[in-house]
């Protein structure tokens, strides 16, 4: 039997068939006319255009807050500044709270 194989990443179509994952983007060309059926059930439409984490406005604020907040305590405690750990240790505290409490941690 015929297996096709993606020539960037060895990938067979069989793999895919049994595990429903391709290896790399190139795989969507490589085997285009026998995916895209199955991309149109999955997808809602003949190509993958990969997927954005649907989080709110606010939702991706506090995390950006979340990785500055970290970044301001590595830098804080790098220069030895111990008041101003103690006060971004207390914000990291709450924001984490609100961040699980989203389920976004």
């Amino acid at each position: 039997m015929y297996d096709k194989i993606c020539k960037n990443c060895g990938t067979k179509l069989s793999e895919f068939y049994r595990t429903y994952m391709l290896g790399c983007p190139e795989c969507y060309d490589a085997f285009e006319q026998e995916i895209a059926s199955i991309l149109k059930k999955v997808h809602g439409a003949r190509v993958h255009t990969g997927k954005m984490p649907k989080i709110a406005n606010v939702d991706r604020e506090l995390l950006k807050d979340y990785e500055r907040l970290i970044k301001e305590k590595e830098d804080a405690t790098l220069d030895g500044r111990f008041s101003r750990i103690k006060s971004l240790s207390e914000e990291l505290i709450a924001l984490t709270e609100e961040l699980k409490r989203r389920g976004l941690l």
